[in-house]
């Protein structure tokens, strides 16, 4: 080592001092960024059901009265399996699924206990709603399909603090326009600043979206979730685009799984300022406010990235021209040996070809 560094001048050495720390910052950001989208569950429900990534997540978001009610997601459900039996895509287990989904409105609820009485945000909710949103429980269970027909409700600790003065409430019953209601769990709010800014810095409550409709105040417009198969880059998003008729300026479709790739990325970069400006009436739910605040800051961290390792790529290019020209004659040869090496592989390729071709024509002959 002490022998090369007697070659090297010192303000090569710092040069390339410098494009190290480059590198290990341009590292050190990538690192960053994987630990902060491991956080993300609720965009990665396709890596949870199934683990040979043949799977998408795909979400849609309607505009208010864009859709009557949820019976229009029954009719999505008929037409996707009829989409998804043409392209000869099946399950192989008996009772096993081949996707699954979830419904879900934002609303409000007014809930009262003997205790006391609370008006809080609500998400009405229907599917496998919990599969894609995996709250942090406090008490009791998540509420499953089948609890939904039996005006089940969960609410967060602080609407449980406010109603009976105790987060273990499981099982406890609260009135709806008084209608009766059991509280299958107790959740913890997801906390810091993204999460209060996209709408999670006040109670909320999630129960069936029969109740939210007949004794709550819904708003907005309907929230789809699925997630699919994939056989194939893009066969998820295209077949759910026409299924869900996405043409439609007041629907909007988003592919979850891949969407903070480095080609998602650049498009929120170039849409960066502008797309937050929409026309379209639709109100997202918290987890995607989540998600877009999270596009941003892995926008500026991939352009953080690229800034970073603009330097060291330009250090590599300077010193491989100088080399070039020190050594053109060399370098002449070291091009005229990878071309002729090149041309000799292709030709041994070709005859094998041939060889191949001549056996099988003889044995059809014979």
């Amino acid at each position: 080592m002490k022998k090369i560094l007697q070659y090297i001048s010192p303000k090569a050495l710092l040069l390339f001092c410098l494009a190290g720390l480059c590198i290990l910052l341009a590292a050190g950001l990538s690192l960053l960024q994987g630990h902060l989208s491991r956080n993300l569950r609720e965009q990665q429900m396709a890596e949870r059901w199934s683990s040979g990534k043949d799977a998408v997540q795909i979400s849609a978001f309607y505009a208010e009265d864009e859709v009557e009610n949820t019976d229009y997601f029954r009719g999505v459900a008929a037409e996707l399996d009829k989409e998804l039996e043409a392209a000869s895509l099946s399950i192989e287990k008996e009772n096993a699924r081949l996707w699954i989904d979830a419904v879900s409105r934002n609303g409000k609820v007014t809930l009262m206990s003997e205790s006391g009485k609370v008006e809080l945000n609500a998400m009405g909710i229907q599917g496998s709603f919990f599969q894609f949103h995996p709250l942090l429980l406090v008490k009791g269970s998540y509420i499953s399909e089948d609890h939904l027909m039996k005006d089940g409700i969960m609410i967060d600790e602080d609407t449980a603090w406010q109603l009976f003065g105790s987060s273990d409430v499981a099982g406890m019953q609260v009135m709806m326009e008084g209608v009766p209601h059991i509280i299958i769990g107790v959740f913890q709010r997801e906390e810091g600043r993204l999460a209060h800014a996209a709408g999670l810095d006040k109670p909320i409550c999630f129960l069936s979206m029969e109740s939210l409709e007949a004794y709550g105040q819904p708003q907005g417009g309907y929230f789809y979730e699925i997630v699919l198969p994939n056989p194939i880059k893009g066969f998820g998003l295209s077949l759910m685009n026409k299924v869900l008729q996405a043409e439609s300026s007041r629907v909007e479709v988003v592919e979850n799984t891949t969407r903070y790739g480095i080609v998602p990325l650049i498009k929120v970069f170039r849409e960066f300022g502008i797309r937050s400006m929409s026309s379209r009436g639709i109100i997202y739910p918290y987890w995607e406010n989540i998600a877009r605040g999270y596009e941003d800051i892995f926008t500026l961290l991939l352009l953080g990235k690229v800034l970073l390792m603009l330097y060291p790529v330009l250090l590599l290019i300077t010193i491989c021209v100088i080399m070039s020209r020190k050594n053109r004659g060399k370098t002449e040869q070291i091009f005229q040996w990878i071309g002729d090496k090149y041309y000799e592989l292709g030709t041994k390729r070709m005859e094998k070809k041939q060889q191949k071709e001549g056996k099988e024509n003889k044995y059809e002959k014979n």
